[in-house]
């Protein structure tokens, strides 16, 4: 039953906070997956960045079949100032953020919610990645990752505060799509940084996280984060992506150096070098985490030299 929620605020809704600039091709897709969740207490905001397609035709057709979408229209911003938009527009007590080229699992909702429902302490939930080019419905062609050797790379990390936060600044530990987060720790976290077209994902999981969120990893057949992949995909543009970790890190900083923590300082200033190495073409490169000469990492740890392998594989 599809059910008419007015303008009050809802203790057990998801809003489906979904950014878009210019996927009016794709966007229809992403609206099924959410039609299809088995748990139908939720609604998803549309916000559309200024998009010169036909997004808003499409929309609209949808909207008439149902009345939990809702769009909203702003002249190009950025996605983080449309989540923003899609933020003060919410009704519900959890919050999906789903970039408009991406699917949902149609279990996702219900099998997270019921973590959230047994665990009052738990601020978020979230499970695997996979992506796909065709056909998401094929799971034999759905791919742990779209980079490198096709294997899981999620750290599958649950925790909070300092358990936490090194692991977590060790990369990012998930897609923004795999997230299912309580309301409440969104709006500790604070606005989507407008400033940020990189990295911007990560930087506010890592707000959350140095807001002491708890978070809880549950890997359950039915509510992945399906990924599409494609010759648009920002995160194509590796450099760049790179550079923007960079800078977040940089700025992030002296938040991080507020803690106290000595290993997370540490980890983020090893991550800020090798992400500056990344971008260069430096001998040094080769050394890097998730290059080919990483198994000398694992060698000199085995050995006892964790010191030497830090100094020398910064991530």
């Amino acid at each position: 039953m599809i059910r008419d929620y007015g303008t009050s605020f809802h203790p057990t809704m998801v809003s489906v906070i979904v950014p878009s600039y210019n996927y009016g091709h794709l966007i229809a897709d992403t609206i099924a997956s959410i039609r299809k969740q088995s748990d139908p207490d939720w609604e998803m905001i549309i916000v559309d960045d200024g998009s010169t397609d036909d997004t808003e035709t499409v929309v609209r057709s949808l909207m008439q079949k149902d009345p939990r979408i809702r769009f909203f229209r702003q002249q190009n911003a950025g996605p983080s100032a449309a989540r923003n938009l899609g933020l003060r527009e919410a009704k519900g007590n959890f919050i999906q953020f789903l970039d408009a080229d991406d699917l949902l699992q149609p279990e996702k909702f219900a099998l997270q919610l019921a973590v959230f429902a047994s665990s009052p302490e738990t601020d978020v939930v979230y499970g695997p990645v996979r992506y796909f080019t065709k056909d998401p419905a094929d799971e034999s062609a759905l791919l742990y990752t779209y980079w490198g050797v096709n294997k899981e790379w999620m750290p599958k990390i649950s925790g909070q505060g300092k358990d936490l936060l090194v692991p977590a600044l060790n990369g990012s530990f998930a897609h923004i799509s795999c997230f299912l987060f309580r309301k409440s720790v969104v709006d500790k976290a604070g606005p989507w940084d407008t400033t940020k077209r990189a990295a911007e994902d990560y930087l506010f999981v890592l707000n959350c996280v140095l807001e002491g969120a708890c978070f809880a990893y549950i890997d359950r057949k039915g509510s992945y984060a399906l990924v599409r992949w494609h010759d648009s995909n920002a995160s194509r543009d590796v450099k760049w992506i790179h550079e923007g970790e960079r800078q977040m890190r940089i700025e992030l900083a002296p938040r991080i150096e507020m803690t106290g923590n000595a290993a997370a300082i540490e980890t983020n200033r090893n991550a800020i070098k090798a992400l500056a190495m990344m971008n260069q073409h430096s001998w040094r490169k080769f050394f890097l985490s998730g290059g080919p000469l990483d198994f000398l990492k694992k060698g000199l740890r085995w050995l006892g030299l964790e010191k030497w392998a830090r100094k020398i594989f910064y991530k």
